[in-house]
């Protein structure tokens, strides 16, 4: 992986943000089934949560690979995308109260062609994320303008 086009992620924000969005998805999840979720949120917070969050903040890692986006993530189920930067159509960026809260903000990747709601992919946490933004569009709309000129 070449470091230098690797975007830096704030990693203890990250694991903060992981930590309490897992114990209130536990909490919502548990009430709304079993009605035993602040339980099992709690045995899990003082558990697996501080280790499985710091880990999946340190598992995160995005980079430019020429003109693909590289995402790696995960801890038990890895996942390593790349993206064709020409494929996308537009980065956006989204802090709701929790991401606030933690500081960091999420980067949704959205792409052409994939025919969902959901993105591509999302980054969370990186470092100046409006400079990310603006350099995944610059990589996006050279990748794009090679693809048109080639063609």
């Amino acid at each position: 992986m070449d470091k230098a086009n690797e975007f830096a992620v704030q990693r203890e924000a990250t694991t903060r943000y992981f930590y309490w969005a897992q114990i209130l998805f536990i909490i919502i999840v548990g009430i709304w089934f079993l009605g035993i979720g602040l339980a099992v949120a709690i045995l899990f917070a003082l558990t697996l949560g501080p280790w499985l969050s710091r880990r999946q903040a340190e598992a995160l890692r995005y980079w430019l690979d020429g003109s693909t986006l590289r995402v790696d993530q995960g801890v038990f189920f890895l996942k390593r995308k790349a993206i064709p930067l020409d494929r996308v159509t537009d980065v956006v960026l989204v802090q709701g109260p929790l991401l606030r809260w933690c500081g960091i903000w999420e980067l949704r990747i959205q792409t052409a062609g994939t025919g969902q709601a959901v993105p591509e992919a999302s980054l969370y946490g990186v470092v100046d994320p409006e400079r990310v933004r603006d350099v995944l569009l610059r990589a996006r709309d050279e990748a794009a303008a090679r693809t048109h000129h080639s063609v």
